[in-house]
């Protein structure tokens, strides 16, 4: 028993030796650059695989200088005047990464990122302040090293076809470890707002759409935020105004990607060859979206908003033809902190004639017109989508204060009176909804 102690003794004892031993075995070097093998009895002489690549020159009794040569790998075997083993070094000359330092310290002054051989591999460390530091870094590295690259994309689905998002592709290289981490993953909250307003309307906030010679132009929206038009439609509360279709709003990672559906599916029910299939339309308000934020806090944006609704108008008393309704936009932009900006809009021009007569009596040619009455109206609606963004950062459970319901008496209920802790309540509620659990 005791023996059987004393061995596992001498494994972990003896074990962390094997593996320095091991780890001292290589020697990596750059072109140019020189190592000492020192030994622990007179070098009688030495050994190298390929002096093409690695070379030594022995300039005392028991020192020993490698030097590179050429990038590849070689071995140098060191001994004795007996014949004896004294070392047996693996060597590995890298391309030296030193204008690879220079040019990174002088385009990223302020970065501490920190470029080394380990093997055949490049490993980056160091910390960046955001995302698109990070990918230049690495895309410089790889480039100069002509390293061999892989792209990833990402894409967004439109009706069942697929776009790239060019500003999220990432490249990965061949032999290059991209260690580095960003100091503070920034967070970008989006709203987008979906209205369905009158033209007229937009024309009195400044908003106006219109063509020169070179073709579409929109004046940006300048001295507007979303939450400014949305409070004035809900404010005038008339349809004949316009009405909010849907606000929604969420939250991402930059550099990721996100997406929510509010709705319902509808079954699309097909046969083919006497075999039933039923698949599933989802519609509803639909929001993905892509945001990347670069080193200036400009937030680059791929949204694909939808607000969709079933539509009637084809059923009837023989058959039921499901129909969906849809208005969406897809669409990259470039905005700063707390901006907001028309993404799209969709004119709609509607002519409705009517005619008004009394019976019999109108029908009579000439004489018949004194009782009637014809009118002619044209409706112009404007589908009107304005997305803003907010840099944004979590915050601690206690300070979100949630609303507390409490029941009202008949009486304030009749005489509409206000009852101030139900008014704060609705004050929190507001507040919370605007941050989205999120504060700037």
């Amino acid at each position: 028993m005791w023996n059987n102690y004393y061995r596992a003794l001498l494994v972990l004892v003896l074990l962390p030796i094997s593996f320095v031993s091991l780890a001292g075995n290589i020697i990596n070097m750059s072109e140019g650059d020189s190592q000492v093998i020192l030994a622990n009895k007179d070098v009688g002489s030495v050994f190298v695989s390929d002096p093409k690549i690695a070379d030594y020159q022995v300039i005392e009794k028991k020192k020993v200088i490698v030097y590179g040569k050429n990038i590849g790998q070689s071995s140098v075997m060191v001994f004795d005047r007996n014949g004896h083993t004294l070392a047996n070094k693996k060597v590995i000359v890298n391309k030296s990464l030193d204008s690879i330092k220079q040019y990174i310290s002088v385009k990223y002054p302020d970065v501490d990122v920190d470029v080394f051989n380990i093997g055949e591999q490049v490993v980056l460390s160091g910390t960046v302040s955001t995302e698109q530091e990070k990918d230049e870094i690495n895309n410089i590295v790889g480039q100069l090293l002509d390293k061999d690259d892989e792209k990833f994309t990402f894409e967004q689905d439109m009706e069942d076809q697929d776009y790239e998002i060019q500003f999220m592709e990432r490249t990965d290289y061949k032999g290059i470890v991209n260690n580095i981490e960003v100091a503070t993953t920034k967070q970008v909250n989006v709203k987008i707002s979906i209205a369905e307003v009158s033209q007229s309307f937009l024309q009195d906030i400044g908003i106006q759409y219109g063509t020169d010679a070179a073709g579409v132009f929109i004046q940006p929206l300048t001295h507007f935020s979303s939450s400014d038009i949305m409070s004035v439609i809900t404010a005038i509360g008339s349809d004949t105004v316009g009405q909010i279709l849907a606000e929604p709003n969420l939250s991402v990672v930059s550099g990721e990607s996100a997406s929510f559906l509010v709705g319902g599916e509808l079954p699309v029910v097909t046969t083919v060859n006497n075999s039933t299939n039923v698949m599933y339309k989802e519609y509803g308000v639909r929001l993905e979206l892509m945001a990347k934020v670069k080193k200036d806090d400009k937030i680059t944006l791929s949204l694909v908003p939808e607000v969709s609704s079933l539509d009637i108008q084809y059923e009837n008393d023989s058959y039921d033809l499901p129909a969906l309704k849809t208005r969406r936009a897809r669409t990259t932009v470039e905005l700063g902190d707390g901006q907001s900006f028309v993404l799209g809009g969709l004119l709609s021009s509607e002519d409705k004639e009517s005619l008004q007569k009394i019976p019999f009596i109108g029908d009579i040619p000439i004489l018949g017109a004194l009782f009637r009455g014809s009118s002619t109206k044209r409706n112009k609606t404007e589908l009107l989508i304005v997305a803003t963004v907010n840099l944004v950062k979590p915050i601690h459970s206690s300070q979100i204060q949630l609303p507390m319901m409490r029941k009202t008496t008949t009486l304030n209920r009749f005489f509409a009176l206000e009852d101030s802790y139900v008014t704060a309540g609705d004050k929190w509620a507001k507040e919370l909804l605007a941050i989205g659990g999120f504060k700037k």
